[in-house]
């Protein structure tokens, strides 16, 4: 597989200039202006690499701070400046060298990596007060009051300390919806309650929930 760059900056110039020295390397250059609604045509390739501007983060950050750093911890990456008068790219990155290069970015941090995919989506710490029941009808025998630890557009983790399994369904009430309905979800993975030093809980698939729904989730996720 050839070394592939996810490029992301705003001003079209100035990506287009990154994307060109990128490309000149002999690297795959996927370039972008934001992470912000990203395509299966992005997230389902896998990157040796991030390569963003610094004014790109810098505008990012005051709406998308955890989504930033969520997304370039996963990967080497390097921040970009470039000098319009010279069109010189300064390049930096944790552990370079002094007057390192996309080319040192490149050899260096990149083609040691394995390469990953993108999230699909993107999860924020949000604690939505829940019901989590195993039955649409929501009964007491079956149902306990609780939280989200965190939520993305496509599902979320409760906490819980109930016996799950993955392959069930549940059923979720969000409190901070207009529309209470109850959500249908998939359980993906569990968290056993003394299971070392982490949260308890399971993590669920979103797969039967109205647009409304929906819409308010991302609301919260992008407001």
């Amino acid at each position: 597989m050839s070394i592939r760059i996810l490029l992301i900056a705003r001003d079209s110039e100035i990506r287009q200039a990154y994307a060109q020295a990128i490309s000149d390397l002999g690297v795959e250059v996927i370039s972008i202006p934001s992470l912000r609604g990203l395509d299966g045509d992005v997230t389902d390739l896998f990157y040796h690499g991030v390569a963003i501007d610094m004014r790109t983060k810098i505008h990012a950050l005051k709406q998308d701070k955890e989504f930033i750093y969520t997304t370039l911890r996963k990967f080497p990456a390097a921040h970009l400046s470039l000098e319009k008068e010279t069109q010189r790219i300064r390049v930096y990155y944790p552990g370079q060298s002094s007057g390192a290069t996309l080319k040192n970015f490149v050899n260096e941090e990149c083609r040691c990596f394995t390469p990953h995919r993108l999230a699909h989506h993107i999860r924020r710490q949000i604690h939505f007060n829940v019901i989590l029941s195993r039955k649409k009808d929501l009964q007491a025998a079956h149902s306990e009051r609780t939280v989200t630890v965190d939520v993305s557009e496509g599902g979320c983790f409760v906490f819980s300390v109930r016996d799950w399994a993955p392959g069930q369904t549940a059923w979720l009430t969000i409190m901070e919806l207009a529309d209470a309905t109850p959500i249908g979800t998939h359980v993906r993975r569990c968290i056993q309650w003394g299971k070392g030093m982490r949260v308890p809980g399971v993590g669920l698939e979103f797969v039967e929930i109205g647009d409304r729904q929906a819409k308010e989730i991302s609301d919260h996720l992008w407001g």
